[in-house]
């Protein structure tokens, strides 16, 4: 998963791990903060407005989400009344699939508030969601300019990377991977454990896009620190310079793994964002585990 963000196709097994327990420290976190607010609710069930409200400052991400349960209750509802060819039928016919396609309303949105009142019908095109295309349009470009040079065979390793999952047909594994049992009496259903599943993969890949972005900020100061000393320039420095080095371009056969330094620089960063001062008095409080 990691090699699609820009990783080296064998990842360092440190690095594997280290990712890993991240991701599952904040499926613990989302879980416990969902279930809590649930239980504000009066509900005994968690549902996706909980993990929605979770991540709703990260608009981008919430758009995504959306468009992600929008079109998942379209294949649903295709798979229950005509099976394929019905999902054909949806796809070639643009209008029917708008006109069928689940809009995800948000209570604390004040708009939602004034619905009744509001043009449903309206064929403008809501601005969330194309924000949410434009950025697929945006993902599917960076795909394409990984791709390009690739053979048959690594870009069948390339696919089969993008769709990895950590919940896709395993749902019971990754149940007991992330121990959910043991931090809720709540059973998430099937519908969570998918938006889970969702963003387990965004985690993945802001992580190994920030530690990309950190490993070029050292190797750019090392060099610095190099010119400073007056050392002679070698073969790397001469590549790093001469290089034009994008967040997806395609892994170079000179370019090295992460290290779980890397990893840690990236989640520091993702950690420090401001956050709210609810203690004055002083003495010692919690720190709040900021969701990435």
């Amino acid at each position: 998963m990691m090699f699609v963000f820009g990783e080296v196709q064998e990842p360092l097994l440190e690095t594997i791990n280290l990712v890993e327990d991240i991701v599952r420290s904040q499926v613990i976190e989302i879980i416990i903060q969902a279930a809590a607010q649930a239980s504000k609710r009066g509900s005994r069930y968690m549902s996706a407005e909980d993990l929605i409200f979770l991540i709703r400052h990260d608009r981008a991400k919430v758009n995504r989400l959306r468009t992600y349960l929008s079109w998942k209750d379209v294949r649903k509802n295709a798979k229950d009344t005509g099976g394929n060819d019905a999902a054909e039928e949806i796809m070639e016919e643009p209008n029917a699939a708008k006109a069928r396609k689940m809009k995800v309303k948000l209570s604390w949105e004040l708009v939602n508030s004034f619905s009744e009142f509001l043009n449903a019908d309206s064929d403008d095109e809501d601005e969330e969601e194309l924000e949410a295309y434009n950025d697929s349009i945006q993902r599917l470009k960076d795909a394409d300019e990984i791709t390009r040079a690739m053979t048959r065979e690594e870009y069948v390793h390339y696919s089969e990377c993008r769709q990895a999952s950590f919940t896709y047909r395993k749902a019971k594994r990754f149940r007991e991977w992330a121990n959910m049992s043991a931090y809720i009496d709540m059973k998430p259903n099937d519908d969570i454990i998918d938006i889970l599943g969702f963003l387990t993969f965004e985690m993945v890949s802001t992580l190994t896009e920030t530690a990309l972005r950190v490993k070029r900020d050292l190797d750019k100061d090392q060099m610095i620190h190099n010119k400073s000393l007056n050392r002679p320039k070698g073969m790397f420095d001469d590549e790093l310079e001469n290089r034009d080095v994008y967040l997806f371009s395609s892994p170079p056969s000179e370019q090295t793994a992460l290290k779980p330094s890397h990893i840690h620089e990236a989640f520091r960063r993702l950690q420090m964002l401001p956050q709210p001062v609810k203690n004055f008095r002083g003495g010692l409080v919690r720190t709040k585990v900021s969701l990435i």
